[in-house]
Parts: structure tokens; sequence; C-alpha cells
């Protein structure tokens, strides 16, 4: 009997987690076919692999020579899959697209949902998370990303840049007053990160050097965020274009000089040519460069 696949995936698992059950978790499977799998290594190899203990699995000398052997064996099989998925040219099938919160939750389902009306057969997938996605383990197939995207092997388009500003409601002004300075931020209800020290940061460039106790709301999630100015809890930056779609919100200090965020889309060299992630690139890269209100028309 030959080794299989995913014999050496499932041990690379367990050698990962330590545990039959926290590997058969990462793996998809229930727990008896993981202890199956590697069973059945140990039978094909003729010499165990793990110590099996009240600590969990642990790798014998013998096993531990093989782990970075199997390592780079999934890896050429992973490179392998990519490059076949580069040669699909069927416009059917999933897409996985990965994206922070702004856009995963305002901006994408609005170009997603005109995209799929004209292509059916296409089903999309979207992680919403503020963590960069790796492309080229294919945890997504496009990265829409809010910086320009540094790892090797990967094709990046920048599609424009997206303009900030300080906004905060209607309402929220009438009671405390508009500011006339940066200095004047001080005197009012700031709306920040809270364990993200980015927009400190971006503060400080713009020559109000703050603490994170200068933020009475803090958030890290960028959807309360937008939502704290939008109810007039205080200020905070939005995306100048989304702004405009809300008359509730208005815009303070507009000639303030705050650097504005670059739109990237990626995916991986192995796939640029497939026929629907080309498809999806193009038709998101010219939407995106249209104005917000054509954008999510």
């Amino acid at each position: 009997m030959q080794l299989s696949w995913d014999h050496i995936r499932t041990f690379q698992a367990v050698a990962q987690h330590g545990s039959l059950l926290a590997a058969s978790r990462h793996l998809g499977l229930t727990q008896p076919t993981v202890g199956r799998h590697i069973d059945l290594m140990e039978e094909r190899l003729g010499f165990t692999l793990f110590t099996r203990g009240r600590e969990g699995m642990r790798l014998t000398d013998k096993g531990a020579d093989l782990v970075a052997t199997a390592g780079e064996m999934l890896g050429i099989a992973t490179d392998f899959e990519r490059a076949a998925s580069g040669l699909e040219e069927r416009i059917e099938g999933t897409i996985r697209i990965s994206a922070n919160e702004i856009l995963g939750a305002l901006l994408l389902p609005g170009l997603i949902a005109a995209f799929m009306a004209e292509h059916p057969m296409i089903e999309i997938e979207i992680e919403v998370s503020n963590e960069a996605t790796n492309l080229l383990k294919r945890d997504a197939d496009i990265a829409v990303r809010m910086f320009r995207p540094t790892q090797n092997d990967l094709v990046a388009r920048k599609i424009r840049d997206l303009p900030l500003g300080l906004f905060a409601h209607a309402r929220y002004l009438e009671r405390h007053g508009n500011p006339r300075s940066i200095d004047d931020l001080k005197s009012h209800v700031l709306i920040g990160l809270d364990r993200n020290p980015s927009l400190i940061a971006a503060y400080g460039a713009v020559g109000l050097p703050l603490t994170p106790n200068s933020f009475q709301f803090r958030c890290d999630n960028n959807i309360a965020g937008i939502n704290a100015v939008r109810t007039g809890i205080g200020i905070g930056p939005l995306h100048i274009g989304m702004a405009s779609r809300w008359p509730e919100v208005v815009q303070v200090l507009p000639d303030l000089p705050v650097p504005p965020l670059n739109l990237w889309l990626a995916c991986h060299a192995d796939v640029q040519h497939n026929k629907r992630i080309r498809l999806v690139m193009d038709y998101f890269a010219e939407r995106m460069k249209a104005p917000y209100e054509a954008m999510l028309a």
C-alpha cells in the first residue's frame, strides 16, 4: 500500500497541532479518521511516528525527521493546485474574495449583486477581516486591500486613492460647535481606535499629537466607528465619497491635509489568467474607479 496524500496531510496536521482532536478540527475530519490515517501511515512505514500520552501526540525522532519533508511535499501540492486553477477557463464556479470590514460590509455587496445578476453561474464568498489574507496559501482568490501588497508572486492593481476626512453628525455640531482649527479638536469628543495605533499616528502626521485616552469613544471595529459618527457621538474619520451618501454627516476642517488610503486588487500570479478571476477583477477595477454613487448604483 502506497502512502496517501491525505495521510501525509494528516501527519503534518497532527505534528503541528499536537493532538488528534485539534488536527481533526483543522482538517474537517472526525477524530477516529485522523487516528486511522496515522495508524495506516505507521503500518506502511514500519515505525512509530508519535508517542501517545495525556499531553497529546509527541513526535518520535523518526517522526520529527519527516515533518519538514511532509511540509515541502504539501507545498508542492498546493503549487500544483494553484497552477491548475490558473488554467481553468470556465466562467462558473466559486471565487473567494477577502476585504476589510468597511469594504466587505458596505461596498462589495452592492458590486457583487450587480455582477452576479450578469453571471449567475459564479458563486461568491467574502471573507471580511482586517487581517491580511495570505493569497500564497489560497486563503482567498482575490484580495481587496487598503495598502500595496508586498508579497512575492502576487499581481496587484492600484485602483484609486480614497480621500479621507473628519466628519460629525449635524446634531453633534449644533450642540458642540464646529471646530475652526486642529487644536479645537482637543475640546471635542473624538472617535478612535482601541488597540490599533494607526489613527494616533495619522493625527500626529497632521499636527495633533494624541494618546489613546484622547478618544472618548474607542473601538477597533470600523463599522462601529462609522456608526458612532453617524449617530452623533463625536468626530471621526470617514471616506469622503462614502460620507457623501449620508446627508446627516458634515465634514469638519475640510482643508485638513489628511493622507488618502490606496485601494488595491490583488491575486496570485498563477491564477491571474483564470477566466472567472480575471472577469471579477476587471469588473471590480472598472466599477471601483467610478464615483461612490455610480459604484453602488
